[in-house]
Protein backbone atom coordinates (compact mmCIF):
# COMPACT_ATOMS: atom_id res chain seq x y z
CA UNK A 1 0.00 0.00 0.00
CA UNK A 2 1.06 3.38 -0.48
CA UNK A 3 2.24 5.94 1.89
CA UNK A 4 0.17 9.16 0.52
CA UNK A 5 -3.50 9.53 -0.35
CA UNK A 6 -2.50 9.97 -3.81
CA UNK A 7 -0.71 6.59 -3.93
CA UNK A 8 -3.78 5.17 -1.46
CA UNK A 9 -6.59 6.28 -4.03
CA UNK A 10 -4.60 6.04 -7.22
CA UNK A 11 -6.72 6.33 -10.20
CA UNK A 12 -6.93 3.55 -13.18
CA UNK A 13 -4.41 4.41 -15.81
CA UNK A 14 -7.03 4.34 -18.17
CA UNK A 15 -8.79 6.96 -16.39
CA UNK A 16 -5.50 9.06 -16.67
CA UNK A 17 -5.03 8.66 -20.04
CA UNK A 18 -8.58 9.38 -20.60
CA UNK A 19 -8.54 12.68 -18.77
CA UNK A 20 -5.60 13.98 -20.24
CA UNK A 21 -6.79 12.91 -24.27
CA UNK A 22 -6.62 15.99 -27.21
CA UNK A 23 -4.19 18.01 -24.66
CA UNK A 24 -0.47 19.59 -25.05
CA UNK A 25 1.95 20.77 -22.93
CA UNK A 26 1.99 24.34 -23.39
CA UNK A 27 1.66 27.62 -21.25
CA UNK A 28 -2.05 28.11 -22.14
CA UNK A 29 -1.86 32.24 -21.03
CA UNK A 30 0.87 32.53 -24.28
CA UNK A 31 -0.71 30.19 -26.85
CA UNK A 32 -3.74 33.01 -27.82
CA UNK A 33 -1.51 35.83 -27.74
CA UNK A 34 -0.12 37.47 -30.45
CA UNK A 35 3.59 38.32 -29.57
CA UNK A 36 5.40 40.75 -32.17
CA UNK A 37 8.59 39.73 -32.98
CA UNK A 38 11.25 42.60 -32.73
CA UNK A 39 14.60 42.60 -35.06
CA UNK A 40 17.59 40.91 -34.37
CA UNK A 41 20.47 42.99 -33.46
CA UNK A 42 22.75 44.13 -36.14
CA UNK A 43 25.60 46.01 -35.87
CA UNK A 44 26.67 48.74 -32.93
CA UNK A 45 24.06 50.16 -30.88
CA UNK A 46 25.01 53.20 -28.31
CA UNK A 47 22.59 52.69 -25.15
CA UNK A 48 22.46 54.79 -21.35
CA UNK A 49 21.66 51.26 -20.49
CA UNK A 50 21.40 47.49 -21.59
CA UNK A 51 19.87 45.01 -20.16
CA UNK A 52 20.49 41.42 -21.00
CA UNK A 53 17.36 39.06 -20.07
CA UNK A 54 14.26 39.93 -21.53
CA UNK A 55 12.18 37.84 -18.38
CA UNK A 56 10.44 39.74 -15.76
CA UNK A 57 13.75 40.75 -14.10
CA UNK A 58 15.18 42.41 -17.51
CA UNK A 59 11.18 43.59 -18.63
CA UNK A 60 10.57 45.37 -14.81
CA UNK A 61 14.30 47.01 -14.81
CA UNK A 62 13.80 48.39 -18.00
CA UNK A 63 10.30 49.95 -16.82
CA UNK A 64 11.91 51.19 -14.32
CA UNK A 65 14.43 52.61 -16.17
CA UNK A 66 12.36 54.61 -18.30
CA UNK A 67 9.99 56.34 -15.51
CA UNK A 68 13.10 56.93 -13.75
CA UNK A 69 14.58 58.49 -17.12
CA UNK A 70 12.12 59.19 -19.79
CA UNK A 71 14.52 60.51 -21.92
CA UNK A 72 17.40 57.23 -21.35
CA UNK A 73 18.13 55.05 -24.32
CA UNK A 74 17.15 51.30 -22.99
CA UNK A 75 17.57 48.52 -24.88
CA UNK A 76 16.75 45.41 -24.28
CA UNK A 77 18.52 42.08 -25.00
CA UNK A 78 16.99 38.62 -25.54
CA UNK A 79 18.42 35.37 -27.46
CA UNK A 80 14.65 33.83 -27.45
CA UNK A 81 11.73 35.26 -27.29
CA UNK A 82 10.41 37.59 -24.31
CA UNK A 83 9.37 35.37 -21.41
CA UNK A 84 10.64 32.18 -23.19
CA UNK A 85 11.93 30.75 -20.30
CA UNK A 86 10.98 30.24 -16.09
CA UNK A 87 8.86 33.79 -16.76
CA UNK A 88 6.70 32.38 -18.98
CA UNK A 89 5.77 29.67 -17.62
CA UNK A 90 5.38 30.16 -13.91
CA UNK A 91 1.96 29.07 -13.57
CA UNK A 92 0.04 32.53 -13.92
CA UNK A 93 0.42 33.51 -10.19
CA UNK A 94 2.82 35.87 -8.40
CA UNK A 95 3.58 35.19 -4.65
CA UNK A 96 4.57 38.11 -1.62
CA UNK A 97 6.37 35.53 0.39
CA UNK A 98 10.58 36.30 -0.44
CA UNK A 99 11.14 33.27 1.65
CA UNK A 100 9.87 30.69 0.20
CA UNK A 101 7.24 30.15 3.04
CA UNK A 102 7.07 31.63 6.84
CA UNK A 103 8.60 28.22 8.04
CA UNK A 104 11.68 28.94 5.97
CA UNK A 105 11.90 32.31 6.83
CA UNK A 106 11.50 31.60 10.59
CA UNK A 107 14.36 29.10 10.29
CA UNK A 108 16.67 30.95 8.15
CA UNK A 109 16.30 34.80 8.96
CA UNK A 110 13.76 34.97 12.24
CA UNK A 111 15.05 38.59 13.53
CA UNK A 112 14.24 39.95 9.86
CA UNK A 113 11.31 38.07 9.11
CA UNK A 114 8.75 40.66 9.69
CA UNK A 115 10.59 43.14 7.65
CA UNK A 116 10.72 40.43 5.20
CA UNK A 117 7.10 39.97 4.98
CA UNK A 118 6.56 43.72 5.15
CA UNK A 119 8.60 43.84 1.62
CA UNK A 120 6.70 41.00 -0.09
CA UNK A 121 3.65 42.44 0.48
CA UNK A 122 4.82 45.72 -0.39
CA UNK A 123 5.87 44.12 -3.53
CA UNK A 124 2.43 42.74 -4.53
CA UNK A 125 0.59 45.85 -3.72
CA UNK A 126 3.10 47.80 -5.83
CA UNK A 127 2.59 45.12 -8.97
CA UNK A 128 -0.92 45.45 -8.82
CA UNK A 129 -0.63 49.64 -8.48
CA UNK A 130 1.63 49.10 -11.59
CA UNK A 131 -0.76 46.85 -13.65
CA UNK A 132 -3.39 49.95 -13.36
CA UNK A 133 -0.73 52.99 -13.92
CA UNK A 134 0.74 51.32 -17.10
CA UNK A 135 -2.30 49.76 -18.56
CA UNK A 136 -0.56 46.21 -18.67
CA UNK A 137 -2.56 43.92 -20.69
CA UNK A 138 -2.92 41.11 -17.94
CA UNK A 139 -5.61 40.38 -15.44
CA UNK A 140 -4.89 41.21 -11.84
CA UNK A 141 -6.61 39.38 -9.58
CA UNK A 142 -5.88 39.69 -5.52
CA UNK A 143 -7.34 35.74 -4.85
CA UNK A 144 -5.14 34.85 -1.92
CA UNK A 145 -3.67 31.38 -1.71
CA UNK A 146 -4.52 27.76 -0.26
CA UNK A 147 -2.11 25.71 1.35
CA UNK A 148 -3.86 22.22 0.99
CA UNK A 149 -3.90 19.44 3.98
CA UNK A 150 -4.61 15.65 2.16
CA UNK A 151 -3.42 13.74 5.38
CA UNK A 152 -4.77 14.04 9.10
CA UNK A 153 -1.12 15.20 10.21
CA UNK A 154 -1.05 18.13 7.73
CA UNK A 155 -4.79 19.51 9.09
CA UNK A 156 -2.98 19.99 12.72
CA UNK A 157 0.08 22.06 11.09
CA UNK A 158 -2.41 24.67 9.22
CA UNK A 159 -3.99 24.76 12.68
CA UNK A 160 -0.68 25.45 14.18
CA UNK A 161 -0.40 28.34 11.41
CA UNK A 162 -3.59 29.56 11.50
CA UNK A 163 -3.23 30.04 15.43
CA UNK A 164 -0.40 31.86 15.09
CA UNK A 165 -0.94 34.18 12.36
CA UNK A 166 -3.99 35.01 15.00
CA UNK A 167 -1.21 35.54 17.31
CA UNK A 168 0.47 37.83 15.18
CA UNK A 169 -2.92 39.84 14.90
CA UNK A 170 -3.08 38.91 10.79
CA UNK A 171 -6.76 38.48 10.09
CA UNK A 172 -6.35 38.17 6.77
CA UNK A 173 -5.34 34.03 7.39
CA UNK A 174 -8.64 31.98 7.37
CA UNK A 175 -8.80 27.90 8.43
CA UNK A 176 -11.05 25.78 6.32
CA UNK A 177 -11.68 22.78 7.44
CA UNK A 178 -13.54 19.39 5.34
CA UNK A 179 -16.70 20.51 3.19
CA UNK A 180 -15.65 24.31 3.55
CA UNK A 181 -11.90 23.54 2.13
CA UNK A 182 -13.49 21.79 -0.18
CA UNK A 183 -16.00 24.79 -1.62
CA UNK A 184 -12.79 26.17 -2.71
CA UNK A 185 -11.10 23.94 -4.85
CA UNK A 186 -13.59 20.06 -4.98
CA UNK A 187 -11.03 17.80 -4.54
CA UNK A 188 -12.04 14.32 -2.52
CA UNK A 189 -8.21 14.48 -1.12
CA UNK A 190 -8.58 17.73 0.59
CA UNK A 191 -9.30 17.28 4.51
CA UNK A 192 -8.25 21.16 5.22
CA UNK A 193 -6.63 24.50 3.96
CA UNK A 194 -5.20 27.66 4.80
CA UNK A 195 -6.09 30.48 2.99
CA UNK A 196 -3.98 34.03 3.22
CA UNK A 197 -6.22 36.72 1.63
CA UNK A 198 -3.91 38.93 0.49
CA UNK A 199 -0.13 37.35 -0.12
CA UNK A 200 -1.32 35.80 -3.63
CA UNK A 201 -2.61 36.43 -6.83
CA UNK A 202 -3.18 35.14 -10.72
CA UNK A 203 -2.06 36.91 -13.31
Amino acid sequence: MGTTVFERRRPAASVVEHALTGTRQAAFWLDDVQRPRHPELRGAVTADLAIVGGGYTGLWTAVLAKQRNPDARVVLLEGQRIGWAASGRNGGFCEASLTHGRENGENRWPEELDELDRLGLENLDEIEAASAELGMDFEFERNGALDIAVEPHQVEWLREAAADAAARGDDSVELLVGDAARAEVNSPTYLAALWNKRTSALL
